[in-house]
């Protein structure tokens, strides 16, 4: 069907006035700026109709999902099912005009956001949601649409699941290459690299939209597993990979992007390239680690897969009021106490087996305190000598009195995949977001009384509603092992780190806040001196030397390969490789 529909007319004049309402450039030179829909050089309505038809008809006009719900396109019943749904992730992960957090979504001046919860009353405004997009069915349609943006200068802006917390896969009048419907999935059992002969052994190819629950799931009838986020919904490869990657398997076979063994990659030419250790091995080297978005559009690529073995699980859970005997932050004392006994037992773990993974989170709400903690042992069925280390902790907690407060079981899992394969956080989106991290190294978290200082610390800092604390131990093991075996762009510090302490603060579902007041970041950072950096994928927009903290000594050799493959910035993401040279939304050079 034209996109010149009376419909399609009505939308794209609210979009016109909506960019002239926000554009903060309103002339610009088409050499130093991209083409927002204010300016002249914006594609015409035939020339986005003749793009759409070479594309079979997947160019899409973009409102944010809150648009039903505010003044012409006010519509009931889609409003309610847009209310209903909108902190379902999957949800969103199928909504081109959202992200899984809103804070993104919205521009940071001129009253710049649509949020579904706002009053109908309050105009809707694009804010930072792409204005036109490609819903990519193929290779094909991507590199069609890179030619499109580059000839016409266009703002792009790469968008899968939306889970990037600093704008990454949004932009102020951009153009989206939306890579989630390519859901192929290839299993291999003897993989070989194109442009090589020797076996990688077994693999799987992964179409850029394949949600990592979906791969999981896949996996488990293939009788394999895969490194993987800690959240169902992002994708299995894509930035997640490109970032680094961090998951519960990764002691156990090293980091996503230590896995990524070929991708099939869409350049700033619009050409299609294979990126192995064969061809194109600077390109291959800088999207293992050096950032999503930035080098081109991943349409594939293809992961290690490993036996499905067994496990052992430990999981602990408390959930306490606030007040308890009319004593304000008793609870938030006990979740504490709670939270320092387990990770004070995680070096031993550690030293068990350091394949061992865990990740414990704090979180304060408005009248409740919580903690949901899980260890994995991979490759094992053996509980006893586990048994004895939780023993230890449950008679310290039993001493303070806290036996009642929490509830923990262990559980042995003849094939891992069943405990992999079950989802977590799918109903964490449509909330404001801002986050931060830091690494903590090995000789801290296994020096003796290291992991309760980083308790001390972290205890005694002042939280506030929606805040929550991540400890996450998903990396020596394999991750260190692999520092003389796997090159590539991964931040060095990664082979010298034990645990990932992120802060992060969930806002209300109307918030467009993109700063964290009051941080407690700084407190946190000056746990691990001298600095090992942060992890790229969960950022603190005010990350000090962020360059530093995410590539450490990498930087300059990824600059060169950016300049060499994208020299005239058609990828260009907030914080990423380059970004340096343009402005905070990637639309003007500097």
């Amino acid at each position: 069907m034209s996109i010149l529909s009376s419909t399609m007319l009505i939308i794209w004049l609210l979009l016109f006035l909506t960019a002239r309402e926000t554009s903060s450039t309103p002339t610009r030179r088409s050499q130093d700026c991209r083409c927002l829909p204010s300016d002249a050089c914006w594609p015409s309505f035939h020339e986005w109709d003749v793009f759409n038809r070479t594309v079979n008809g997947h160019l899409i006009q973009i409102r944010p999902v809150g648009s039903v719900c505010h003044g012409r396109e006010y519509d009931p019943a889609r409003c309610a099912f847009a209310r209903n749904s909108t902190h379902d992730s999957l949800w969103r992960i199928a909504e081109a005009g959202a992200l899984q957090s809103v804070t993104w979504e919205t521009q940071q001046y001129h009253n710049g956001s649509c949020f579904v919860d706002a009053p109908r009353t309050i105009p809707c405004s694009q804010g930072r949601i792409p204005v036109y997009g490609i819903l990519a069915h193929s290779a094909q349609d991507i590199q069609k649409a890179v030619r499109f943006a580059r000839h016409h200068n266009l703002h792009v802006a790469i968008r899968n699941t939306g889970h990037d917390g600093i704008g990454r896969s949004s932009g102020l009048g951009s153009f989206q290459i939306n890579v989630s419907l390519l859901k192929k999935m290839e299993f291999l059992s003897d993989f070989v690299p194109q442009g090589g002969d020797t076996s990688q052994r077994s693999a799987v190819t992964l179409g850029a939209g394949v949600l990592g629950l979906e791969a999981l799931a896949a996996g488990k009838k293939e009788g394999v597993n895969m490194v993987t986020g800690t959240c169902s919904s992002v994708a299995a490869t894509g930035g997640f990979v490109q970032g680094g990657g961090l998951g519960f398997l990764g002691p156990a076979y090293g980091i996503a992007s230590d896995n990524a063994l070929e991708f099939e990659v869409v350049t700033a030419e619009g050409d299609l390239v294979v990126a192995n250790e064969y061809q194109n091995e600077d390109l291959f080297w800088a999207l293992r680690g050096g950032g999503g978005g930035t080098f081109g559009v991943v349409v594939r690529t293809t992961i290690r897969t490993y036996p499905d073995v067994p496990a052992v699980h430990f999981l602990l859970t408390a959930d306490l009021p606030r007040l308890q005997n009319g004593t304000s932050g008793s609870g938030d004392q006990a979740i504490w106490a709670i939270t320092t006994e387990l990770t004070n037992l995680l070096p031993a773990l550690k030293r068990m087996d350091n394949k061992t993974s865990a990740i414990i989170v704090p979180r304060f709400l408005q009248d409740r305190a919580g903690l949901e903690a899980h260890v994995l042992f991979v490759n094992t069925t053996d509980t006893d000598s586990i048994e004895q280390h939780l023993d230890a902790m449950h008679n310290a907690l039993e001493a303070q009195g806290l036996s009642s407060a929490y509830t923990s079981e262990l559980t042995v899992y003849p094939e891992m995949s069943t405990w992999l394969n079950i989802p977590r956080q799918l109903n964490g989106g449509g909330y404001g977001l801002v986050e931060g991290s830091v690494l903590i190294s090995e000789d801290l978290f296994f020096s003796p009384n290291g992991t309760s200082h980083i308790m001390d610390v972290l205890s005694h800092l002042e939280y506030i509603v929606g805040d929550s604390v991540e400890i996450l131990m998903s990396v020596g093991g394999r991750v260190k092992a692999n520092k003389d075996v796997v090159d590539s762009a991964l931040l060095p510090g990664w082979r010298e780190a034990e645990l990932l302490l992120t802060i992060r603060r969930a806002l209300p579902p109307t918030s467009s806040t993109k700063t964290m007041v009051n941080s407690q970041l700084p407190f946190v950072r000056a746990l691990q001196v001298p600095s090992l950096g942060v992890y790229y994928n969960v950022v603190d927009i005010e990350q000090p030397n962020s360059r530093r903290a995410f590539w450490g000594d990498n930087y300059e050799r990824l600059y060169a390969i950016k300049q060499r493959w994208d020299p005239e910035g058609l990828f260009i993401v907030r914080m990423g490789v380059g970004s340096e040279d343009w402005d905070d939304e990637g639309i003007c050079r500097v």
